[in-house]
């Protein structure tokens, strides 16, 4: 599994391993053949209603669904949202709408009004699927848009306990899953088209403008990795909180259903004790989680209690410093039995490289097909053991951002060897191991969640009193692999001395918590660090806030302030 090295090209290549499965086949097909082998073995079991789907129900709830929608004159490249929590349906609607070549976008239950509203922009569904909740604010952001939805929208599940009034018009996924249609069993998908161009699902990826990207992913791409691996047998349990909105959750649902591997889903929120209490209760064997929860997992866990089920512990999302994988190995896991993993990827280009032999902070070598380079900030290559910009050339080619063409230009190395800028700062060791040293673009995360400052600055500068401000993030003392936002603002000049003394920290701060109405902004993007008002921000000669000098700066008074 090393990565080998070419000097003349100045490239490293992951092993050559064709895929098991036929990539050149459309998702629908791929999925029903592999249903169909093992009809009474459990795909799914939702821990929240005690339900437990077989390969068969899954089988058949999924070419309901798609029968429905090629009736209803859905066409192929049409787009519908997908925005839920992980309930019983989620999976049969993906699925289905693959069966009928329609593309899915899929929208996290946490995102707020303004995101949503970006992200119907750019990719026109004709129609969103989603819960009772979300369902309304979608409905919201799509009149702003004035876009009207050709169809109606579907309800997944109704979200208890919120003061939500269910539309007559919206259709019940679980009334046509359940409904039997003739001759389902003899049900023989169509072929779309090429399967390395056809889109299969559309994700979310904050780019440097500050909103969401729309990364179009195809159907090759969704087949091609998830054929089993040496770590995963039949008997193995999956457990990953993520929505399908993370490229996380969609390999996840894709793992566990192309192997013939059980998932457990949930709609509860993710806490460290319900992912240890899950763990025990169903035998999970293979984990994925975030370093937050992972480092949570460490902190809750009990001195003398392991997680004696699971043998791969995976963990992605940001970096993972070897002194977590260390502390997971140690004092969660069974030695011997279990492990921590750690993978690298992209939404753009899908998974790079995994941690299949422990290094350092290396997060490993390149999987197979997959070709990288490293290049300074003149585009020219370089060799082992110096840093630079990590360009990746996937398996399958990368196909854009939806709706947004010169953003998708930009991403590709010279537009035409297919290697995709991944925004990294990296260099591989003389042995091929890949290390991810810094980010080039300003966006951090929290969470989990990736947060542009420049978001969060436009919407501090619509404050009065407010003269420049700039968001820097900051690292959580107590959670290193969590950036805090922190804003550095600048008041107006003392003519206007009254509106500077109304802006106050905890008038910014309450500003980015919640809109004007009084509705809570996603809580990933409130400013846990606080606020800094100070004189003036760092600036270049051309007026441009120098970045890295204003986080040094906000680094300074925070330890001034510690120290007073």
């Amino acid at each position: 599994m090393a990565t080998q090295y070419d000097p003349q090209a100045c490239c490293w290549s992951g092993p050559c391993r064709p895929s098991v499965l036929n990539p050149a086949a459309n998702l629908g097909p791929v999925v029903l053949n592999v249903l169909e082998r093992t009809p009474q073995k459990t795909a799914q079991v939702n821990v929240d209603t005690g339900y437990t789907m077989t390969c068969d129900e899954l089988r058949r709830r999924s070419v309901r669904l798609a029968k429905f929608l090629i009736a209803s004159e859905y066409r192929v490249g049409d787009v519908i949202v997908l925005i839920a929590r992980n309930s019983d349906n989620v999976a049969p609607v993906v699925f289905g709408c693959f069966l009928a070549g329609i593309t899915v976008n899929t929208l996290d239950p946490s995102f707020g009004l303004e995101e949503v509203e970006h992200l119907l922009r750019l990719t026109r569904p004709l129609a969103v699927i989603g819960d009772s909740d979300v369902l309304v604010l979608v409905g919201e952001a799509a009149s702003r848009l004035g876009l009207c939805f050709n169809h109606t929208l579907f309800l997944l599940q109704e979200v208890h306990g919120r003061d939500i009034t269910l539309h007559e018009s919206w259709i019940s996924v679980e009334a046509l899953v359940q409904r039997k249609i003739e001759n389902e069993d003899g049900f023989v998908p169509a072929y779309w088209g090429d399967s390395n161009q056809l889109i299969a699902a559309i994700v979310c990826s904050s780019g440097t403008t500050g909103l969401p990207k729309a990364v179009r992913i195809s159907h090759a791409q969704l087949i091609a990795p998830y054929q089993r691996v040496s770590q995963l047998d039949q008997d193995d349990t999956l457990l990953c909180f993520s929505t399908l909105y993370w490229i996380s959750g969609l390999q996840i649902l894709m793992n566990g259903v192309l192997n013939g591997i059980r998932r457990i889903i949930t709609t509860q929120p993710a806490t460290p004790e319900l992912a240890i209490q899950l763990c025990k209760r169903h035998h999970v064997t293979v984990m994925l989680v975030t370093p937050t929860m992972a480092s949570d997992i460490v902190r809750t866990i009990a001195p003398t209690k392991r997680l004696e089920s699971v043998k791969l512990f995976a963990i992605g999302g940001s970096t993972v410093p070897k002194r977590l994988r260390d502390e997971i190995n140690r004092r969660v896991l069974v030695a011997g039995r279990g492990r921590s993993f750690v993978g690298y990827g992209t939404s753009e280009t899908g998974n790079i490289a995994y941690e299949l032999v422990p290094r350092e902070d290396s997060v490993g070598f390149l999987l197979p097909g997959v070709r990288a380079k490293i290049v300074d900030e003149y585009g020219q290559p370089m060799g082992p053991n110096e840093n630079g910009e990590l360009l990746v050339r996937p398996v399958h080619p990368f196909l854009g951002y939806h709706g947004d063409e010169s953003s998708s230009k930009a991403a590709l190395e010279n537009g035409t060897e297919g290697f995709v800028r991944t925004g990294d700062i990296a260099r591989f060791d003389s042995d091929g191991f890949l290390y991810l040293i810094d980010r080039k673009r300003e966006i951090f995360k929290y969470d989990g969640f990736q947060i542009a400052p420049t978001e969060l600055e436009e919407l501090i500068a619509e404050l009065e009193g407010v003269r420049n401000v700039v968001v820097v993030g900051l690292p959580d003392p107590d959670r290193c692999y969590n950036d805090l936002a922190t804003a550095l603002i600048v008041r107006e000049s003392n003519e206007s001395a009254s509106l500077s003394k109304a802006l106050t920290e905890q008038a910014v701060i309450d500003h980015c918590a919640r809109t004007a109405d009084g509705r809570a902004r996603p809580k990933q993007k409130w400013l846990r660090g606080g606020v800094i008002f100070v004189d003036q921000l760092p600036m270049t000669a051309s007026g441009k806030v120098m970045r890295t000098a204003a986080k040094q700066l906000a680094r300074q008074c925070k330890l001034q302030n510690s120290a007073q």
